[in-house]
């Protein structure tokens, strides 16, 4: 049985190199961004997660990366602290720490809560 970190971290790979995501995700998962971060709010569902939140949250940088540098692992949950690799439509560039807090069930991603200095993304759009 694959651990929950070993999950979250196949999902980071999975993004990044743009994979299909579904097989991650339970199927009433609940996605919660800050209301400062665009397009932030509560979406669940892969589609409502994939079709409305993703592309439109992405569309306001050009360029938008999570990079998780620490894991930790207890019972359902996996908290992740990392940086987004932000660059903003006119060039500018820099890292926003972020700490996302996974909860797990049956080994899929059941709910995902962000957590960012949203004022700091605000600069990058």
């Amino acid at each position: 049985m694959t651990s929950n970190k070993e999950i979250i971290k196949k999902f980071y790979d999975s993004f990044k190199r743009k994979d299909t995501l579904n097989d991650f995700f339970h199927d009433d998962i609940e996605w919660i961004t800050m209301k400062g971060m665009p397009n932030g709010g509560r979406y669940v569902g892969f589609k409502a997660i994939m079709e409305d939140y993703f592309p439109k949250m992405l569309s306001n940088f050009g360029e938008f990366h999570a990079l998780p540098k620490e894991f930790l692992d207890r019972k359902d949950r996996v908290v992740v602290f990392g940086n987004y690799h932000v660059k903003s439509k006119s060039g500018k560039e820099g890292r926003v720490p972020f700490c996302h807090v996974y909860t797990l069930h049956e080994q899929k991603i059941a709910k995902f809560e962000q957590h960012i200095d949203t004022k700091k993304i605000q600069e990058y759009l």
